[in-house]
């Protein structure tokens, strides 16, 4: 389960649209709901608000975090070389 501090660090780089690409993440690994259907945005946003839990949608998560977080600091070394 996300506690509110992590919530909180994982809000300030996933910022906005960020429930698509965990849905993708989600579709590549073939990680269905009990029902065999994707996952929906609600539950997915459930997950990161603490009210469900779900590990492989947690992972998804931090693996959406992760990527955002590397592109924003190679997005700063890039702006440091160029000015």
């Amino acid at each position: 389960m996300i506690k509110k501090t992590e919530k909180i660090k994982l809000k300030k780089v996933l910022k906005s649209k960020w429930i698509p690409e965990v849905m993708s993440k989600l579709a590549e690994k073939e990680i269905l709901s009990k029902k065999g259907v994707p996952y929906t945005k609600a539950y997915i946003s459930h997950v990161f608000n603490g009210i469900n839990s779900n590990d492989d949608i947690e992972i998804a998560i931090f693996e959406v975090y992760n990527e955002r977080k590397n592109k924003q600091s190679n997005l700063r070394v890039f702006k440091k070389e160029i000015l």
